[in-house]
């Protein structure tokens, strides 16, 4: 079965050498037996003047394992970037999580879509 996800963070993003971040509040799917695909991320960058390199990883909020990273995305300051990923996505199995160093990404001001596959309804 598939479902649609979509969703923000409610936290403000730090750098991941510290803790990375949910990018869909509650999207934790460790355990689930379920595959998220992401195929679109949007990232506000409030800073004027310093970009945002947001790193997106495969865990649970801790420190970030350099494993577990599936991508980066460059937002520069005081824009709204999106970026859309060709079906199926990238493939998310734990949860969803980043982390910024540079710029400012304030609570509320990422998140993603895609979709869920597998797992519990």
């Amino acid at each position: 079965m598939r479902r649609e996800i979509s969703g923000n963070t409610d936290e403000a993003l730090t750098t991941p050498g510290v803790d990375c971040r949910e990018l869909i509040s509650g999207l934790d799917i460790n355990g689930d037996a379920s595959t998220f695909w992401c195929r679109g991320i949007i990232i506000y960058n409030s800073h004027a003047a310093d970009d945002a390199v947001v790193a997106v990883f495969d865990q649970d909020e801790a420190v970030a394992v350099a494993a577990n990273q599936r991508f980066t995305i460059v937002a520069p300051a005081g824009t709204t970037t999106f970026a859309e990923f060709a079906a199926p996505g990238f493939a998310f199995h734990v949860n969803m999580t980043a982390g910024v160093t540079g710029g400012t990404v304030a609570v509320y001001e990422a998140g993603a879509w895609g979709y869920l596959e597998g797992g519990m309804e």
